[in-house]
């Protein structure tokens, strides 16, 4: 009974592992993250791949919207000690594989560049479509040196923003007036004691992903720019929650503004790349702010 038992279960594996590979593209290879490579199906498009960002050193996210399957590859030059290589491998944060070692004899020799010799060897054949897969990558030389790489198979989720805190100036420091779950469009005064506008947002999954600018509506020029989310004092359910501060003089005169979160991913930068605006606008949060300035500065060509 036992000996039926694992025929079928070898069975179910062997059938589990030509269904990953069907369809996958082997001679087409992307850049996933440090030292890795990966491929996807032979008809997938918009496969946006190892997205780097100003403030996740050693982190890049792989955005694969159409992909069911990936073999993610590592390789190596001739002159890294293999041997002290380990990698950790979750799907949606919980581990598949923790710290485990390369196994050399797997290893092969690829054409990658023809003036360097570089070998290969596959980490893995995953199902992604509607999954997340983190890979981590160290030498235990260099514990602290950590490669990630973020695979994400499904929708990114748009951000939302929580609430506004517009902060003055009191006799004792300074305090706060609070604008919470803020409609479309939002009216703000700031006075001569005011200073600072701060955005709060929601907490996504993958909250370094997004970025923030506001945009002066009647110009159409972007007066700000910022990846720095921060956190803490602003709390939801236990968890902090991602803000933003800006300096109220970015606001050079009363109008409308209107603040942008976007995922940091160029949109055109990928094979074989159709997506249309209105797909893109999907993932983008628009917001304006109406300011009114008690007090406004004008140059003499403006007056």
């Amino acid at each position: 009974m036992k000996k039926i038992i694992f025929i079928l279960l070898s069975f179910i594996v062997a059938v589990s592992t030509v269904n990953a590979q069907k369809g996958i593209d082997f001679s087409r290879t992307y850049a996933a993250g440090g030292k890795l490579l990966m491929s996807v199906d032979s008809a997938a498009k918009n496969v946006y791949y190892n997205t780097i960002f100003p403030n996740q050193p050693r982190t890049s996210f792989n955005y694969l919207p159409e992909v069911n399957n990936i073999s993610i590859q590592i390789y190596f030059r001739k002159n890294d000690s293999v041997q002290h290589y380990r990698y950790t491998i979750l799907v949606d944060d919980k581990p598949l594989v923790v710290n485990k070692p390369i196994n050399k004899a797997q290893l092969k020799d690829v054409d990658i560049d023809p003036h360097e010799a570089f070998s290969s060897t596959t980490l893995g054949i995953f199902p992604i479509k509607g999954k997340t897969i983190t890979t981590l990558i160290y030498s235990i030389e260099k514990p602290l040196d950590i490669d990630k790489s973020v695979f994400y198979g499904k929708p990114i989720p748009r951000a939302k923003i929580k609430g506004f805190a517009k902060r003055f100036a009191v006799k004792k420091g300074v305090d706060y007036s609070y604008i919470t779950e803020p409609i479309v469009r939002t009216d703000l005064t700031f006075t001569e004691k005011d200073d600072e506008l701060t955005i709060v947002s929601d907490k996504p999954a993958i909250d370094y992903l997004y970025y923030t600018s506001i945009r002066d509506k009647e110009t159409n020029k972007i007066i700000f720019e910022s990846t720095a989310w921060q956190y803490g004092g602003y709390v939801e359910e236990h968890e902090f929650l991602p803000y933003i501060n800006i300096d109220k003089n970015v606001f050079k005169k009363s109008g409308d503004y209107e603040i942008i979160i976007q995922p940091l991913i160029k949109w055109t930068g990928c094979r074989d790349c159709d997506m249309l605006p209105n797909d893109i606008e999907k993932y983008i949060t628009r917001h304006t702010l109406s300011i009114t300035l008690d007090e406004e500065n004008y140059t003499k060509k403006e007056l």
